[in-house]
């Protein structure tokens, strides 16, 4: 009976965010005799959550019948999924016999992390580029991002008037803009198995994730480039690039990220070292625990005059996040990491501390110069 029936399964967008609506349809052809009931249930992640229609169905289908089955899932969390198999379960007219498969009918389908709103981020660079591309160096220019209002002078283009304080100030005005300049950035992302402690949305390498998608996003969309390097179980490296190819790429890298290993800060920077660009700015995300390695290699990268901020999340947050005991401990390893981080910021690296209350967004208007 049910090698009768056809069941196509269709979706709309395979590809998403975090946090958006995947919708499913299945189209459901009795391709013999008149059926009593067909039950069909299409296999879901346990990561996804259905919100509206359902997976599940019975149906009556005479001979030649279609049936559709509409249904909507959210994807809270990132990663590779497949929807299916679907199990189909079907009767005879009298309901005297009824049979069961499982169809190997499968649909992957990618849910990369979020990009949040970083339009306004750009980082400090002392090393020049003539590639196309742009970051503010806060020197005055023909650039995009407004800077001050000035006198108007013979030289100055028509475009640059500012009509409304000319009308004020009884006298043409014009806009300055900061000038622009282009950068290479290269982001450490540190995926050690330390970083998964939280739940599963709210840890400290889900947040790292999505930080570094957002400011990956915001910095390509300026044409500029963006490389980066994963280290935990393995070490990963995906030199700069600029292409809308090279966010697919930095993004299907990110959704593939996930917490193990002990590779510290210092191996990933020896395996990394051919691919930075000297005097670059660089990103290094990493809650710093067990990793004794870190300050050293920092210091390496400042002598050679790499332009370093660090983006930390707390750990010992999470943790208590998930535990809610507020102990003495707790209080020790906090102070003891609040001295690490003050040790990094009089190395003149611009530190980040990110505890679990605080947005993406907010971390990232907090990097920005």
């Amino acid at each position: 009976m049910s090698e009768n029936i056809r069941i196509v399964r269709t979706i709309l967008n395979p590809k998403v965010f975090e946090d958006d609506v995947m919708s499913v349809r299945l189209a459901v052809y009795n391709r013999g005799h008149g059926l009593g009931l067909v039950e069909v249930y299409d296999k879901l992640p346990s990561a996804m959550k259905i919100v509206s229609g359902s997976n599940k169905a019975t149906l009556k289908l005479g001979r030649g019948d279609r049936a559709l089955i509409h249904y909507s899932v959210e994807c809270p969390l990132r990663g590779f999924f497949n929807i299916g198999p679907m199990l189909v379960r079907s009767r005879d007219m009298f309901c005297l016999f009824s049979e069961e498969r499982e169809r190997d009918d499968i649909t992957p389908i990618t849910v990369y992390p979020r990009i949040d709103d970083a339009r306004r981020f750009d980082v400090d660079t002392r090393y020049k580029k003539i590639n196309p591309g742009s970051v503010m160096i806060r020197a005055l220019g023909m650039g995009n991002d407004f800077h001050s209002i000035r006198d108007y002078v013979s030289t100055d283009p028509f475009n640059r008037i500012n009509w409304k304080a000319s009308a004020k100030k009884r006298k043409l005005m014009v806009n300055q803009y900061e000038l622009e300049d282009v950068y290479d950035l290269m982001i450490f992302l540190d995926a050690r198995y330390v970083t998964k402690i939280g739940t599963p949305i709210r840890n400290s390498l889900e947040y790292m994730i999505k930080a570094a998608a957002s400011i990956s996003s915001a910095a390509i969309k300026k044409t500029n480039r963006v490389g980066m390097v994963t280290y935990g179980k393995d070490i990963t490296i995906l030199p700069p690039g600029s292409s809308n190819t090279q966010m697919e790429t930095l993004l299907a890298t990110l959704t593939a990220t996930y917490a193990g290993g002990k590779r510290t800060f210092k191996d990933a920077l020896e395996r990394a070292t051919p691919f930075l660009t000297p005097k670059s700015p660089i990103i290094i995300m990493s809650p710093l625990q067990r990793d004794d390695t870190l300050e050293d290699a920092i210091q390496l990268l400042l002598s050679k005059k790499f332009h370093i901020t660090l983006i930390s999340p707390s750990i010992v947050d999470f943790e208590r996040l998930i535990t809610g005991i507020y102990s003495p401990k707790y209080l020790l390893v906090k102070m003891e990491r609040q001295n690490r981080l003050a040790k990094i910021r009089g190395m003149s690296v611009k530190v980040v501390d990110w505890p679990p209350d605080r947005s993406v967004s907010d971390i990232i208007s907090e990097v920005a110069y």
